[in-house]
């Protein structure tokens, strides 16, 4: 969701106590894994390094243009996730990843059908989401914070556009229906802000701070303005109320991942 994909890699590096993903792959097997929305190529360059026996290909809807050297076992690609899917012999897959790409995915059940005939037998779909609205873990905080009213009109922004921002909280049902077994629903609600006792969860709330701070303009500018009608100097006003909400340390503010 976030513009500085390495951003987003960091925490959830960290959230994953330094995994790639929760799936048990092997990784001294030549495996084939697909990444989608590979923004910087970042997350597809380190399972690279980590999996050298792998070949892992990278998509994204615009060129990827990494920061680092790309290994011989890493390629990228222009594919838009939502249309048919041809990968010839990169495919099937043993793997296929994908971590924030709520924005830009309108038919979930169609992209977990695809994932699901371009597996190998045995093979895993990963999905590292977040859902709106966003609350606070304190009750006797209002509803109509600006960062709460921010995240309900996201919802209804991306609704007016067709996408479901609250769809993650319907994946498990959607996985099982396309055929999926073994379905596994992982739910953690993520701090903004250093606000928690417990260090790791300080640790994340203060990245996940600093990377609101950064995203907050290009995730919401489009969908307040096209979809919702405000004029950017309506948003750039609200956003600012934003910034200064969330560094508010008795808010405690959660987002559902």
């Amino acid at each position: 969701m976030a513009t500085d994909k390495n951003n987003q890699h960091n925490i959830w590096l960290v959230e994953l106590d330094n995994a790639l993903c929760c799936a048990p792959i092997p990784r001294n097997e030549s495996l084939s894994v697909l990444d989608v929305g590979a923004g910087s190529g970042i997350w597809a360059l380190e399972c690279a390094s980590r999996f050298p026996n792998a070949h892992i290909l990278g998509i994204d809807l615009s060129s990827v243009k990494p920061n680092y050297p790309v290994p011989k076992n890493c390629a990228f690609r222009v594919q838009d996730a939502e249309t048919e899917w041809e990968f010839g012999d990169a495919g099937p897959f043993d793997l296929i990843h994908s971590r924030l790409i709520l924005m830009g995915m309108r038919d979930w059940r169609t992209y977990f059908r695809r994932c699901y005939d371009h597996l190998k037998p045995g093979g895993w779909v990963e999905v590292h989401e977040t859902a709106f609205p966003y609350y606070s873990a304190d009750p006797s905080v209002p509803s109509d914070t600006p960062y709460v009213r921010w995240s309900h009109l996201m919802l209804e922004g991306l609704t007016k556009g067709g996408i479901d921002g609250a769809a993650a909280r319907g994946f498990p049902k959607m996985l099982e229906e396309v055929g999926f077994e073994d379905v596994v629903e992982e739910k953690v609600a993520r701090a903004v802000g250093p606000w928690p006792q417990d260090e790791k969860r300080k640790q994340i709330g203060a990245m996940q701070a600093a990377n609101m701070h950064n995203a907050l303009q290009a995730i919401s500018m489009t969908v307040l303005t096209k979809n919702l009608g405000w004029t950017r100097e309506e948003v750039d006003g609200f956003l600012e109320e934003i910034q200064k909400d969330i560094d508010d340390p008795t808010r405690k503010y959660l987002n559902d991942m």
